[in-house]
């Protein structure tokens, strides 16, 4: 009897192709099961998917911040207060001008606020900062986030 077998290196692929198929399978399968628990738990606390407040830009000259912010939204104003600029965990801030108290950014428009820091956060070159913004509007609330060194 005469029988021919497969060689080792085409059996050798055949089981990398099946591993690299498998994994790619289960890959697709974990992401749509995490995006669709993403809307799920979205939809049950209200979060609008359309509600987006961005970072363009932040900037130093030695004694304060420049920040800008825009109101990415389809729709719907952004307003923020005082205590909705928090840098390093604290929002410790001499000034903010303008005003954010009563200030709303309508949707598709961008605003620079001016922020002054205590004495003792003056910006330091290459010292590396988080900062935080929070806008609400009547239903709901938007974080940005930015990593900033000063320069």
């Amino acid at each position: 009897m005469n029988r021919k077998a497969v060689s080792p290196v085409v059996a050798t692929m055949l089981l990398v192709a099946v591993a690299v198929s498998s994994v790619s399978a289960y890959w697709v399968w974990v992401r749509s099961f995490q995006t669709q628990i993403q809307e799920e738990v979205e939809q049950r606390t209200g979060v609008s998917s359309s509600l987006k407040l961005e970072v363009l830009s932040i900037n130093d000259d030695g004694n304060k911040y420049y920040v800008t912010l825009k109101n990415a939204s389809s729709s719907g104003s952004i307003s923020l207060s005082n205590s909705d600029f928090i840098m390093d965990g604290q929002n410790t801030w001499i000034e903010i001008s303008p005003l954010p108290s009563s200030l709303n950014i309508s949707a598709g428009s961008t605003r620079t606020f001016v922020l002054t820091p205590p004495i003792n956060k003056k910006p330091v070159s290459g010292t590396q900062h988080s900062f935080v913004f929070i806008g609400h509007t009547s239903r709901d609330q938007v974080v940005a986030t930015f990593s900033y060194r000063d320069s």
